[in-house]
């Protein structure tokens, strides 16, 4: 097992629970190269991260999972080495969308689940059109929902006993091309996850609160 901070138990809350989940996670880099998760695990890990926020429930997110053991050897060629994405058995793609493509099906929810009526849900859906038309909207767009969408995967594993590590150092370009992405979407992050190795060096110091919030502005 991974060795963890002592974590103060939060009781004023609604879920406790969650919270020492969430000041427990680590990025791990120490996994059981000698076993893989499974297909449920794999399933639910990319069911909870697709409970993540998106603007306007659009979901503009893919999962590209690789375990096959020599494709992952060359994603951890594209990963500069990291021979730990390899190890931990499966790699996870988080693949961000540049445009709204699910606009029509989502807006029509909206409309069928009493969230809008049909003349405001068609004026929000050209307004949304328009906005992320723009190619650094788009980009932005892309990675923005798609990191909530990693994040809730890596608090997924972590809530499951396993390790996992998110990675942007990648060749961007090259993973997209071996994993035949089309042009609009784009690589945000790339997850190696799978069953714990054992202990973990202990997590490095975080700024304090009084150093990073800022009130009322910068």
């Amino acid at each position: 097992m991974s060795s963890e901070p002592d974590v103060e138990v939060v009781t004023d809350v609604v879920y406790p629970t969650a919270l020492e989940a969430l000041r427990t996670r680590r990025s791990g880099h120490n996994f059981d190269p000698t076993t893989d998760i499974d297909d449920k695990t794999l399933r639910g890990l990319v069911e909870d991260a697709t409970l993540a926020p998106s603007s306007y429930n659009l979901q503009p997110w893919e999962f590209v999972a690789v375990q096959d053991d020599d494709r992952l050897d060359e994603i951890v060629e594209l990963a500069y080495g990291q021979q730990h994405v390899k190890e931990a058995g499966t790699a996870i793609l988080v693949v961000g969308h540049t445009a709204p493509e699910t606009a029509d099906r989502v807006f029509e929810e909206w409309v069928e689940g009493d969230r809008m009526d049909e003349e405001t849900a068609a004026q929000t859906k050209e307004q949304t059109l328009g906005m992320y038309a723009d190619d650094r909207m788009g980009r932005d767009y892309g990675i923005r929902n798609a990191s909530l969408a990693a994040q809730n995967l890596l608090l997924s594993a972590h809530a499951r006993g396993l390790t996992a590590t998110p990675m942007i150092g990648f060749d961007a370009e090259g993973i997209a091309e071996f994993l035949g992405l089309p042009d609009d979407k784009i690589p945000v992050v790339l997850i190696a996850v799978g069953p714990s190795g054992g202990e973990e060096p202990e997590r490095l110091p975080r700024r304090d609160v009084d150093e990073v919030l800022h009130r009322e502005e910068y």
